[in-house]
């Protein structure tokens, strides 16, 4: 039998108001795109022997598109609340929300670093959709059960102001 390829129609995405995955809320009914997609900046070194390509820093983004809604625990008051928190937020991302986190159904998670994102936008006669692309702060983890504590996911250690 062939391998099952994920589509994309049951998927998960989940932020928290906070850094803690006590207060995940689930967006899935309102995401229309999901990506957690790594950058991978690339040093070449040119010698008289020729150019050699070497990996650099790898970078993670959390790319969503949504359907904007006002309505209580939707796209408009989840978001906010994440921006409003002024640090990074906790999420969660998985292929089937409506099945438990597995070895067949993984669980990526972390702290993302949210920022402001168009409100209101869109066609006369379409849906308003926001996109937010949030900065992952160093690697998601991926598991095969939720997250509790921030620790399980990713470390975050606050940056100290200036002058501190």
């Amino acid at each position: 039998m062939p391998p099952l390829p994920l589509i994309l129609d049951d998927a998960s995405l989940q932020i928290s108001s906070d850094d803690t995955f006590a207060n995940l809320k689930e967006l899935a009914c309102t995401t229309t795109h999901l990506e957690l997609t790594p950058d991978t900046t690339i040093t070449t070194v040119d010698t008289f022997c020729g150019s050699t390509d070497y990996p650099g820093v790898t970078k993670w983004t959390l790319t969503a598109t949504l359907v904007q809604s006002f309505d209580a625990g939707s796209t408009d008051e989840v978001l906010t609340a994440a921006i409003g928190f002024g640090r990074p937020v906790a999420f969660a991302v998985m292929g089937y929300r409506t099945q438990p986190p597995s070895a067949l159904n993984p669980v990526w998670s972390g702290l993302c670093n949210p920022r402001h994102y168009a409100p209101i936008n869109g066609d006369a006669g379409a849906a308003s959709e926001v996109s937010i692309e949030w900065g992952v702060v160093g690697a998601p983890t991926k598991g095969i059960v939720m997250p509790t504590s921030a620790s399980s996911a990713v470390a975050y250690e606050p940056t100290p102001a200036a002058g501190e």
